[in-house]
């Protein structure tokens, strides 16, 4: 199993948040910078697959200002040597995919291969319509046409990439993108048919393609977040896509579960039950059970409780027949139900024991919210490293990188 880091880059601490628009200040996002260069920096270290960003625009509240997580890749990749970095994820309605595909084959050039790549649908109309309004996506603002037009964007715009990465030249007729469009006479053809491609025996464009390529060519990893229906799951394990759940009911997951491995199946992939499978979960470790929960009551749940509750997600801790707003939104709720695991390290042993032995996962993401003191946040990860994942993946302990490297 691999183990990596999903970040939510709030910056300030939650009394800066209370103290309204930290997105704004300098001086809190370079601490957050210099922060998260530590602990990740600790995690290269360590064996650590990866550390991955959300993308969010418009966050001047704080909570999380990951406005280019391909920035972010490249600028915590250059301060490495093992890790991947990448994205949880990209939100592909919106973005332009022939940029978004040219960006991280740049950044994977840089980092030597050290990339992966998530893809998403978005759920904040705020940015999400303001920056998709070029492909309709401000009208209608919101009900069924809307979300179905976002998933036509999400899988067209994948499909794109995956050509871009995939082949020297490509074309590609869709249902919202021609490429190349129609009639575009290459005034430096003769170069193109000696040194190229993609042009024919008019002069006219017929295919265009992506320069760099992904290093060696190679198809990064691919990651979804949040995958929280069996269509959404399906669909990315039919193209070889890691579903990351943050469903806690064991029933609810166990049907995704075996939705996943029956649609790998279905397109030749024999997968065992949780293979090709993420999950991710808070986890907070402390000398004792005593303060864990006292840090685990500052750390997620402010974000959680106040960001996403008010946007369903709840829906991800709901039993059969709950809705998403049928709980209370609290710390409660959360630890209860298992989305936060916190405690001394003996305690998230047998936690994650339960966990793991029922839901065998490939990946497990750690969500890290880096309001949380950075000193506390530094001591658990450092416990989680040295006394709990040894427990369950071979993966993870000191100098392993280093020793994985040479």
């Amino acid at each position: 199993m691999e183990v990596g880091a999903f970040y939510l880059p709030s910056v300030g601490r939650k009394e800066d948040i209370l103290q309204g628009m930290a997105g704004k200040r300098t001086d809190l996002y370079k601490e957050m910078l210099t922060e998260l260069g530590e602990q990740i920096g600790y995690m290269d270290e360590h064996g650590y697959y990866g550390a991955g960003f959300t993308e969010h625009h418009f966050h001047i509240e704080g909570e999380e200002v990951s406005t280019n997580p391909v920035l972010l890749d490249l600028y915590f990749g250059m301060q490495t040597s093992n890790m991947k970095f990448g994205q949880l994820g990209c939100v592909l309605p919106s973005q332009n995919p022939i940029n978004l595909a040219e960006n991280i084959a740049m950044v994977s050039q840089m980092l030597d291969g050290r990339v992966f790549a998530g893809f998403a649908r978005g759920y904040q109309p705020r940015w999400v319509n303001v920056l998709g309004q070029h492909v309709g996506l401000d009208e209608p603002a919101s009900g069924q046409e809307y979300e179905d037009l976002k998933r036509e964007l999400f899988e067209e715009h994948f499909d794109i990439i995956m050509k871009a990465w995939t082949q020297d030249t490509f074309s590609h007729q869709g249902k919202h993108w021609t490429i190349p469009t129609k009639d575009i006479v290459w005034a430096a053809a003769e170069v193109s048919h000696k040194y190229g491609q993609g042009v024919d025996e008019n002069d006219r464009v017929v295919e265009i393609g992506i320069a760099p390529p992904v290093h060696d060519k190679q198809v990064p990893d691919l990651f979804m977040p949040f995958a929280t229906s069996e269509r959404s799951i399906k669909w990315g394990m039919e193209r070889n896509i890691v579903p990351v759940t943050i469903l806690t009911h064991p029933e609810i997951t166990h049907r995704q579960f075996l939705a996943g491995q029956e649609a790998a199946a279905a397109s030749g992939r024999n997968l065992k039950f949780g293979e090709g499978m993420a999950m991710s979960r808070e986890i907070v470790v402390a000398d004792t059970d005593e303060e864990a929960e006292a840090l685990a009551r500052e750390a997620g749940a402010f974000i959680w409780n106040n960001f996403f509750v008010p946007f369903g997600f709840n829906a991800a801790v709901a039993k059969p027949g709950e809705g998403p707003f049928d709980m209370p939104a609290t710390f409660e709720t959360m630890s209860e139900r298992g989305l936060v695991i916190h405690g001394s390290p003996d305690t998230v042993n047998r936690k994650l024991e339960k966990l793991l032995t029922d839901f065998p996962v490939e990946y497990f993401w750690m969500f890290i919210y880096n309001h949380m003191p950075h000193d506390k946040c530094m001591k658990s990860l450092d416990l989680v490293t040295n006394k709990v994942w040894p427990n369950f993946t071979d993966k993870i302990g000191p100098h392993l990188a280093a020793a994985k490297s040479a």
